[in-house]
């Protein structure tokens, strides 16, 4: 059987998306229309990564047979109008060469697009007002929808109702990295990892960790990444010799600080325009064997309360998320007990696994 060409839509690419590609043996091809802080150009360029605007996304689908076009979920609403011209590229592609073309996407939106639209100045909100009506249209343009949290099942249902797409939930969970399933309790060290600004709780953990270190002087603490909070976070490590700070670090660094971190601090804050769908730094310390202590905001939180990891209800609330941080520390949980109750196929693989084969199971 031929190999299925694959096409991906991301909205704004990161390293995490090619290091699937990597492991995948599909035969995929990304058009992305932005960068995250953690782009990996050398990784982009191995696996043919292109920038692609509106018309650019339409005269690249135009021009090349493609079996399954991932488009970016239709509640992210600014990527709308790119996901449409690439569909219809693709379908009077395949219209005029009689070719076979699944249109899918994989959705972990959890946050209604329309919430604090009052926010935004007036000529930003009429442009999403504009974006919004597309959002139906590329919906009913789908074949097939993997969800990747129950929150973004659940809103989609409520915003857009039933469809004739096959749909189906694949939650977000990783599967144990190589090394990391110790029976050994890990010493006392909590890690941060990801963008240190107020909506990642960045703030929050460095107002929890005097407590924290009260509690148990043992322990340590690590904050990998960058942003905003940089400078807080190098005063903090100069005058505290237990913390660690490690300045957007390569990858195989912080899979290996993961390896050794016993709990992992992510306290997503609410904001009138964003939630936390799920939360990278969580899935990478899962699989790493991590415990993790988080917001309600996640869309990972319902499982990871259903799993013994500790989900702070009330983000702002810094006395709690000090608790949670304090009862994970002196767990007796070991990694290999985390890793347990993992999934045996991680959970974004086999969306893609299944998304991508639509055009064979037509």
């Amino acid at each position: 059987m031929r190999p299925v060409t694959h096409v991906q839509l991301y909205d704004v690419a990161r390293t995490a998306h090619f290091e699937r590609i990597v492991r995948s043996d599909a035969a995929t091809i990304v058009l992305y229309a932005e960068r995250r802080y953690d782009f990996d150009s050398a990784l982009a360029a191995r696996v043919g990564a292109r920038r692609a605007g509106v018309m650019g996304a339409f005269w690249f689908t135009l021009r090349h047979d493609i079996g399954v076009l991932e488009v970016a979920e239709p509640l992210l609403v600014r990527a709308a109008p790119r996901s449409l011209a690439a569909i219809w590229g693709a379908r009077l592609r395949s219209g005029i060469r009689q070719t076979e073309l699944a249109v899918v996407t994989y959705a972990i939106e959890n946050k209604d697009p329309r919430d604090g639209i009052r926010t935004l100045p007036l000529r930003a909100r009429l442009k999403l007002r504009a974006q919004h009506l597309l959002v139906r249209p590329l919906w009913a343009s789908l074949d097939r929808v993997a969800f990747g949290t129950s929150q973004a099942q659940e809103l989609y249902s409520r915003l857009l109702g039933g469809q004739r797409a096959d749909q189906r939930l694949f939650p977000a969970l990783p599967v144990a990295e190589d090394g990391a399933a110790d029976v050994q309790v890990r010493e006392p060290v909590v890690t941060f990892l990801g963008e240190f600004s107020e909506r990642k709780g960045f703030p929050h953990l460095l107002r929890a960790w005097p407590s924290v270190k009260k509690a148990c002087p043992e322990a340590r603490l690590v904050l990998i990444g960058k942003g905003e909070g940089t400078a807080e976070a190098k005063e903090l490590a100069a005058r505290d010799p237990a913390v660690r700070v490690e300045i957007n670090p390569p990858r195989t660094l912080i899979f290996e600080s993961l390896r050794a971190t016993k709990v992992l601090a992510l306290l997503s804050q609410p904001r009138p325009r964003w939630r936390e769908q799920v939360g990278l730094p969580i899935v990478e310390a899962l699989g790493s064997g991590c415990l993790v202590v988080t917001s309600s905001e996640s869309g990972l939180a319902p499982w990871l309360e259903e799993h013994g990891h500790e989900v702070v209800e009330e983000p702002a609330d810094v006395e709690r998320f000090s608790v949670a941080l304090i009862a994970s520390l002196t767990s007796g949980r070991t990694p290999a007990e985390v890793i347990a109750d993992l999934p045996t196929k991680d959970g974004r693989a086999e969306a893609e696994r299944w998304i991508v084969t639509a055009k064979v199971d037509a």
